[in-house]
Parts: structure tokens; C-alpha cells; sequence
């Protein structure tokens, strides 16, 4: 676990602060975006929720939560094989989404815990994949994925960062053309309000993505407990992005092993607060595996 602990009653309605407008065009406006640019790996308290599900009424901004089938026991995966749980306060109030990935061997353990406290430390992450346009969606923009370790029912418990199911991982090019998608979005920060404005956005977006490219500028920071990036360059996306390795993965002993720079990698698409924080929309993405040409 890491050092410095959020709590879900202070993170939670930061996190579901946001407003959606289809406009058009269609806006997703972040108020105390500040306080959100800098949350990289984190460690949230709180408690572990039955699985529930979030509208979002782009007309009042008002959401509303509700219990997913079978009473809100977790009983099964996502498609891609994770477990979508629920960090919060209190039932039927917003929370904050986690992700786990590979995650079928842990079902009967959150089941167990439902309603008893829990830690959970793992990768901040903001993307446009269910922000709440889509009255199905179970809206969020943010979410803690990958989860790394969580504390529950007084055990520790740490996960690897997986390899998703196949079948959920897209390419840059394919279900839809990501470049086109990214160079419509733009976005505008007020620093008088402390508030970022995103418009043009799809309303969806791809999750994970298999990429071939090149690797350059390799950090590795072994000592500082910081991320391993690096810049990655590849055809399909036609300019560099900055790729990132949580410590202790498969991925980050992977790039520090790497041989020569020609790789396809999995990895997770994520939105670039920082930058956001400058008036750009950057995608940076946070590596999964690392496999050379």
C-alpha cells in the first residue's frame, strides 16, 4: 500500500462532481481539476458496496444509483474478464469505480466482504469510455484501474497486472479509428474556476489497445517507487506518446530487460490531466505487456 491514504467520503463526490451536456457539441466539464491533475497511484479507504450502477441526468446533472441484479453480489466478470466493484461511503450513493483485472479466482472474497471496510491502492485513471451520455451507461470518468493490492476482512491481498481477455482488446485502428477520435476532442482549462471543459468527445472510447512501435527514452526509476516510462512511437498512431510501467508489474521487469526497442504492447488507454491542465488533450497509456519483435 502506498504511503499517503485518500478516504471515499473525501474522493467520492470529487470524483462524481463532472457535468455532461450533449450539446452540441457534446461537454464534459470537471470542476477542482486541480486537485485530480496530480492522483497517479493511490490508496483510497472506505467500504466495499454490492455492485450498483450510476445514471447520470445530463439535463439536472443528477445521478442516480441503483443495485445490479442478484441483490448487488458480485457474481460474475466483465467480458474482459475483471471485476467491476464499488468503493464508497454509503449504498445507493455515487462511488467511485474499481477495476481488478483477471479476476474470477477473487469473486467469492468480495463477496464475503460486502458492506465491511476496505483499502484499495491502484492506478488513478480518467478516460471517456461510459461518461454518462448513453442512459445505460454506469457513468464515470474516473476510476482506480489497475487495482494492485486491496485490504480486506483484515487480509492483504496483491494482484499482478494481467493480460486481458483477448477478445476485449482493440487496436489503434479498429473497432475505431482512435486518431480521429483524439484529434476532435479539445479542451479548455479555467484556472479562475478551476475547472476543465472537454467537448467533442464520442461518448465512448476503447479500454485496451494492442499497439507495435518503437521504444525510446527509457526511465526507469528502480530507487523512487515513481512509475518506468517511456516515449513510444508507432505507424498506426503517427506521433509519440508517453507509455508508463507501475513498479513490481510483469511490464516494468519487461522494460527493464528489453533487448532492442521494436515492441507490440497491451496496453490501457488514460487521459492526461497535467496536460490537460495546459489547454492539450493528451493520451498517455499505462503498459500491461511487453513483447518484442
Amino acid at each position: 500500500m502506498s504511503k499517503s491514504m485518500l478516504s471515499a467520503g473525501q474522493l467520492a463526490p470529487l470524483l462524481n462532481g463532472y457535468t455532461v451536456s450533449h450539446g452540441p457539441p457534446r461537454t464534459i466539464i470537471v470542476p477542482k481539476a486541480s486537485s485530480l491533475a496530480g492522483l497517479e497511484d493511490i490508496t483510497i479507504s472506505g467500504t466495499l458496496l454490492r455492485k450498483q450502477f450510476v445514471t447520470l441526468d445530463p439535463m439536472t446533472g443528477k445521478r442516480t444509483a441503483a443495485l445490479a441484479a442478484a441483490g448487488g453480489r458480485y457474481i460474475t466478470q466483465s467480458a474482459d474478464g475483471d471485476l467491476h466493484f464499488c468503493l464508497g461511503v454509503k449504498q445507493l450513493q455515487p462511488h467511485i469505480a474499481c477495476e481488478l483485472q483477471n479476476a474470477k479466482a477473487w469473486l467469492a472474497t468480495f463477496n464475503q466482504g460486502i458492506g465491511t471496510g476496505i483499502v484499495v491502492s491502484g492506478f488513478f485513471r480518467c478516460l471517456f469510455e461510459h461518461p454518462g451520455f448513453n442512459p445505460k451507461d454506469d457513468a464515470h470518468i474516473f476510476e482506480v484501474h489497475p487495482v494492485r493490492a486491496v485490504s480486506l476482512s483484515g487480509r492483504l491481498h496483491a494482484f499482478n497486472v494481467d493480460i486481458p481477455e483477448q477478445t476485449s482488446i482493440h487496436t489503434w485502428t479498429a473497432p475505431h479509428p482512435l486518431n480521429a477520435q483524439d484529434a476532435r476532442i479539445k479542451v479548455h482549462y479555467d484556472k479562475a474556476k478551476d475547472t476543465l471543459t472537454f467537448s467533442d468527445m464520442d461518448g465512448q472510447d476503447e479500454n485496451y489497445v494492442r499497439v507495435q512501435g518503437s521504444v525510446s527514452q527509457i526511465r526507469l526509476n528502480t530507487s523512487g517507487g515513481a512509475p518506468a516510462s517511456f516515449t513510444f512511437a508507432s505507424p498506426d498512431i503517427g506521433h509519440p506518446l508517453r507509455a508508463y510501467c507501475l513498479q513490481g508489474t510483469a511490464a516494468a521487469r519487461q522494460l527493464r530487460q528489453l533487448a532492442k526497442p521494436e515492441i507490440t504492447m497491451i496496453a490501457l488507454r488514460n487521459i492526461d490531466l497535467a496536460q490537460a491542465l495546459k489547454n492539450r488533450y493528451v493520451i498517455s497509456l499505462l503498459v500491461i505487456d511487453i513483447t518484442v519483435l
